[in-house]
């Protein structure tokens, strides 16, 4: 199996407590510190590492500084990277989408089956760009 390297590694991660997510009885649960269990919803950030799923929310920050994937991946390659979007309110637990959205693995489409997740439910993600060109003012 293919596995996606830190493309940035001079970005070293930081210590977090990670959840597991896991499917019970057709709905995603986060096992989080401590075997505490809930049911996910709102969108994660994941990482698929040795057929586990990490996932910590996307709006997660340490010191004002976002929670990524580097972070839970704790700087290691992983076999899938990207972000999960679940239903809330009294649809919690339900997966509506995933994709390969992270920046500093970049996992291609075409190794989806790495993440260990629904294959009906990816939809590809749109990067920016890592590079941005400033142009030079005109001399007229």
């Amino acid at each position: 199996m293919r596995k996606f390297p830190n493309l940035f590694p001079e970005d070293l991660p930081i210590i977090i407590q990670r959840s597991q997510l896991v499917l019970k009885s057709g709905k995603w649960r986060e096992v989080r510190y401590k075997r505490e269990e809930r049911t996910a919803s709102g969108v994660y950030n994941f990482v698929t590492i040795e057929g586990q799923v990490f996932i910590c929310r996307a709006s997660a920050r340490v010191g004002g500084r976002p929670i990524g994937h580097v972070d839970l991946a704790m700087g290691k390659d992983v076999d899938y990277a990207g972000r999960l979007y679940f239903s809330g309110r009294t649809k919690r637990g339900i997966l509506r989408k995933w994709t390969n959205e992270s920046g500093h693995y970049r996992p291609t489409p075409e190794l989806m089956s790495n993440a260990g997740l629904p294959a009906e439910l990816f939809e590809p993600g749109q990067f920016k760009s890592l590079i941005s060109v400033i142009s030079p003012p005109d001399d007229d």
